[in-house]
Order: C-alpha cells, then structure tokens, then sequence
C-alpha cells in the first residue's frame, strides 16, 4: 500500500525548470539568442527539428544545457547569424521553433552558450499531497524540506544518462574496450560520456557514508569565490587549500596539479570536493596522497587506461571536474490548500530529481516521527 504523503511529477506542469543566464545579453552582435518554452519533449527534441527543417549543422546552435522531457522547460537557444543567413534569417528560424515550442523572447549577444556555459536553474516544483493533511503534518513536512534545503545533498548523475535498463554506461565500456561496433558519433560520445558519469556516481557511493569528509589530497573549488579556471588542493596537516591553475588542456592523458599559487584556510561551508567525469587530458589528485590512491583505485577498476582514453581524443571528450555535493539556494515553500508549492535554484550541474529522491527519503512519509 502506498502511504506517500505526497506524490510528485503527475502532471507537466508540476515540474516548471528556468534556465537563469549569469551574464546580460549585449542585444548587439553575431549570435541571436531565443528564450523559449518546451512542454513533454526533450532538448535534443526540439535542436534536431531546427536542424531538420532548416537544414543547418547542430554545430550552427549553442544550447546551455539539457532539460526533461516530462516538464514546461524554458530555455535559451542560439545561433550564429551566418546560420542565419543561410535560412532567411529570423524570420524561419522562429517559425520553426514555434512548430515545436513557444518562443518568449529574443535577443542579440556577443558570443554563443554551451553545455559549459555557467547558468542556474530556477525550479517550479509542486508536490501533490495524497490525502487531506493535519496542520501538523503540514508544520513538520515544511520544517524537514527546509532542513534538506539547508544541507548539502549528493550531486549524482540522475538515470535519463544510463538509458532502458541502464544499458547505456555498459555500451560505453565496450566501446573504450574496442568491443563495440557502434559508428554514430554522437551515439559513442553520449554512451562513453554515460560511462564516465556511471563511474562519478559509483564514487560518490564509495563515499557515502563519510561522504561529506574531506580527505587529504582532494580537488575542491570554492562557490563563494568561484575564479574561473582555478581549483585548489587540501592539506590536511594544515586544514588548507593550496590553489592553482591548471585547466588548459594539452597532450597527457593524466596531469595532476601543477603550479600552485598561494594557499588559504579551509572553508567546510563553501568548498566542495570534486570528482573527476573522466576522460581525455584527465586531471587528478596527486598520487602521494590519501585521495589520489582512492581515485586511482577506482580508475584502475573501470580499466580507465590510457589506451581506453586515447579513443576519447578523437571524439573530443575532455575532463570535467565535477563537485561531488550541491544545496539549493533561493529556497521557497508554499502550501496550496495540501499540496507544496517549491521554488529553489540549483546550479545547472546538478539534477533537481536527486534532490526529489532526498526529500522522498525524509519528507513523504513518516512526518510525524
């Protein structure tokens, strides 16, 4: 029998995502941006139609990231205006997105975004409550989401990256193996790079029980002072940050952390641990220390090899350090007659659904305890 307090995601319009772009739009220049809103259809949806009736390159559009299909998601889109050009400028570029979505605004800017331009995401979320609900129960379902809310929580790879059945991480494998006969570039960069994430994830749980302990060696990056292209590593006989740069990419498969600058104390409020969503140019903790032997033993399990990562150089697939925990921000919360009504921000690398399966551990049932 279900006894859930609430259920979520019944209907699209429970789940309302807002990409909030960290920079102002020029409105001059040679990329023109679209702000739209999509219903029920993925991202990829929505970029292979404009491909498809105007003919273009996916190379042609610059989108800031992926967002789900069981949803009302509004988004940035761009192209650039040689695209354009080619196309009848605007005019069909719109008319095309509006087949498919809703076009809310538009705009010139300067330069286009990417899948590692910095964005957050704003969410709409609401909770449909099961049965009529006591001002008690209301009380304590209100107070363990604001405690959630004010904790850090694990920032895993959601399922929609592993595929039906979770097939997705293994064609990776094979793949990196030379098992795999799979000729579809975008198909072996999106299985190899679900590989990858397999792997983040399978870390985190390594940690999971003092996974918010930080151990000697360990990549971190401060969200109070984010500088771009900067990360910093832990000292643990001095409980300090040793800062460096070191993000250009060159012709090692594995680096590890040169050119320290200045060190700082550490801040347990701020700086969050990193994992490394391997593969090519692949930066990691020094091997002298506590938390370089475990990312190298993890490595060395999932035969994270150089031969294995020589395949990634062609396809382009480059390292990303990863913060291993996220807490949302801009928290609101509502009720609506029973039901919660949910606003927070979170940054676009982290999936709100793991923060639904963390309130689903603590807030759907049990609030009286």
């Amino acid at each position: 029998m279900d006894d859930r307090l609430f259920s979520f995601k019944q209907k699209s319009q429970d789940f309302v995502v807002t990409e909030e772009l960290q920079f102002t739009l020029a409105n001059k220049g040679d990329v023109f941006f679209v702000f739209f809103e999509k219903r029920n259809m993925n991202t990829m949806d929505i970029v292979n139609h404009i491909c498809s009736i105007c003919n273009i390159s996916r190379l042609s559009l610059g989108i800031a990231w992926l967002k789900d299909k069981k949803a009302i998601t509004r988004q940035w889109i761009c192209i650039y205006k040689s695209a354009l050009k080619k196309i009848w400028w605007e005019v069909v570029f719109l008319e095309t997105i509006w087949e498919v979505a809703k076009v809310l605004n538009t705009w010139w800017h300067t330069e286009p975004i990417g899948m590692t331009t910095p964005i957050k995401n704003g969410f709409y979320i609401r909770l449909r409550a099961n049965k009529k609900l006591s001002i008690h129960e209301k009380d304590i379902s209100q107070k363990k989401i604001m405690s959630l809310c004010k904790k850090w929580f694990p920032n895993l790879f959601w399922n929609q990256r592993f595929g039906i059945n979770g097939m997705n991480p293994k064609q990776g494998s094979d793949i990196l193996q030379w098992k795999s006969s799979i000729r579809d570039k975008k198909d072996i960069v999106f299985k190899i790079q679900a590989y990858a994430s397999k792997i983040f994830n399978e870390y985190i749980h390594s940690r999971t029980k003092k996974w918010l302990q930080i151990l000697d060696g360990d990549i971190v990056i401060d969200t109070a002072n984010p500088q771009k292209n900067q990360f910093g590593i832990y000292q643990a006989k001095t409980n300090t940050i040793k800062l460096f740069d070191d993000m250009k990419k060159n012709e090692q498969f594995f680096r590890y952390p040169t050119s320290t600058k200045w060190e700082i104390p550490f801040n347990p409020e701020t700086m969050i641990i990193t994992w490394p969503v391997v593969w090519y140019n692949l930066l990691l903790a020094p091997k002298d220390s506590f938390a370089g032997n475990k990312e190298q033993g993890l490595l060395e399990k999932n035969k994270v090899t150089e031969k294995s990562v020589k395949l990634c150089i062609k396809y382009k697939i480059f390292w990303i350090r990863r913060p291993i925990r996220v807490f949302p921000q801009k928290v609101n919360i509502q009720f609506q007659q029973d039901d919660i009504l949910l606003n927070f921000t979170l940054p676009s690398w982290s999936y709100a659904s793991i923060m639904i399966d963390e309130l689903e551990k603590t807030v759907w049932v049990n609030v009286s305890q």
